[in-house]
Parts: structure tokens; sequence; C-alpha cells
């Protein structure tokens, strides 16, 4: 019924892993750098503990 006899052109994969990856950073992109961004202060408030405490 839906048979494909041929395998996907390179250049189709080559531009929907760009496209794919393009639109990932997008979405995803700020999120990701809030969360490091809040999770390099925990760690440094951290450390500033530890070496206070010591």
């Amino acid at each position: 019924m839906f048979g494909r006899r041929k395998f996907l052109s390179f250049p189709l994969v080559i531009g929907a892993v760009i496209i794919g990856v393009a639109s990932g950073k997008a979405i995803f992109g700020p999120p990701l750098e809030e969360y490091w961004t809040k999770k390099q202060q925990e760690e440094a408030a951290a450390k500033e503990t530890d070496a206070s405490s010591k």
C-alpha cells in the first residue's frame, strides 16, 4: 500500500536534520540556558557555604 522502493535522498535527510536542530535550539534553547545559569549559581552558593563552614 505505502511501500517505498527507494531510500531517502541524502540532501533531504541533511535538510531535515538542519531544520530539526535549528527548531530544537529555538524551542529549548532559552529554558535550558536559564536552567544552567540557575544550576551554576546554586553550585557556587554551595561551594561558598562549604568554604565558610570549614
